[in-house]
């Protein structure tokens, strides 16, 4: 049976059918393959791009906020582009497609009214930057650090390591407290002592532990002093200013060092009690055993601990004072280089003037 008769008779002439979809391949096929071949590799170059540009704006340390988001909306941007492309190369009409995510974009936006509000908001946060990544806010209800903002929600980790999802409508409609924002901070304490107590030695007590510390800012003064006559107790408030990083060490520190402290000189720390009790003046508290065993590892725990933050502490100074260096020299490379070529000779020349005076008290 020839060809002719096969085609009558309602068969499927087979060879014509590959022959069909192998011209198919040699041309359509081809050119959709190397589109997509193409497209894959333009995707992979914009990441690799992208990643670059992120890790630039990382170390010419901008803000890692808006970095962040720029990165991100830059990618997607560009990815949905170059597909777009793909789609109008293979010969699919785009207006259609354009129209029709018009269309689903309309009904969508319909649907989801809080979605595209925690959008708006998402974009106010990031334009007015309330908050930024790695700050301690307190927002909604919920309190922690920041680790994400994205469009929709911001992200925030608790202190025990709990992850708070905070819509970005939410936070930004509501108060927000930025615990990060300033460099320092006051400490507020208040400290109750007994009215047979002495108020002025609790109070140079209380100023000598704040001073061991060694982290208060010595521009803002220390402000140590009665604050109420309570039913009883005396009240002594401290309002101290140190910096932001170093709130809760200060805190930590001076609760356990005052009282250690009290407890050492006779200052009795009162609390709400009836008690039926004959008064005797020249009786005070046992002082405490700092020969014993379990109050000496207690000492030595916590000078550990002291000496650990005055580590990081003095760590996270030369870092600060680094970052400062860099942001002068690039914001004006000649007036930092004669500043610090200034500084060298002023250390050079007080280095010589002590030499100076130690041979003049050798010879004297």
């Amino acid at each position: 049976m020839n060809k002719s008769l096969l085609a009558e008779a309602g068969g499927i002439d087979w060879n014509q059918v590959w022959n069909s979809v192998l011209g198919w391949l040699k041309t359509e096929g081809l050119r959709i393959f190397l589109a997509l071949l193409i497209l894959w590799v333009c995707f992979k170059i914009t990441n690799f791009v992208f990643k670059r540009i992120g890790l630039r704006l990382d170390k010419k340390r901008a803000d890692k906020t808006l970095s962040k988001v720029i990165v991100s909306i830059g990618r997607k941007v560009v990815k949905v582009f170059l597909l777009l492309m793909f789609i109008s190369y293979i010969g699919v009409d785009t207006s259609s497609i354009v129209a029709t995510i018009a269309a689903s974009a309309v009904a969508v936006g319909l649907a989801l009214q809080g979605a595209l509000s925690n959008l708006a908001a998402g974009v106010l946060i990031i334009c007015l930057r309330p908050f930024r990544l790695g700050d301690y806010i307190e927002c909604a209800g919920a309190s922690g650090t920041v680790e994400d903002i994205g469009l929709f929600q911001t992200r925030l980790v608790t202190p025990d390591n709990k992850v708070i999802i905070v819509p970005n409508s939410s936070a930004i409609s509501s108060n927000v407290t930025n615990y990060s924002l300033k460099k320092i901070r006051r400490v507020d304490m208040v400290f109750s002592i007994a009215y047979e107590n002495d108020f002025r030695k609790a109070k140079y007590l209380i100023e000598r532990e704040i001073d061991k510390t060694q982290l208060t800012v010595p521009e803002k003064p220390v402000f140590v002093n009665i604050k109420e006559h309570n039913t009883s107790s005396i009240d002594i408030v401290v309002r101290a200013w140190v910096k932001s990083p170093d709130y809760w060490d200060f805190y930590w520190m001076m609760m356990e060092s005052v009282k250690l402290a009290f407890d050492k000189n006779g200052i009795t720390i009162p609390y709400s009690q009836m008690d039926v009790h004959i008064k005797d003046d020249a009786k005070l508290p046992n002082p405490v055993e700092e020969d014993d065993e379990f109050v000496m590892a207690e000492i030595e725990k916590y000078h550990k601990k002291r000496d650990a933050i005055y580590e990081n502490r003095k760590n996270r100074i030369m870092a600060e004072k680094e970052d400062e260096e860099f942001q002068e020299k690039k914001k004006d490379p000649i007036k930092y280089l004669a500043k610090k070529t200034k500084a060298e000779i002023e250390k050079k020349k007080a280095t010589q003037n002590k030499k100076k005076e130690k041979i003049t008290e050798e010879k004297k």
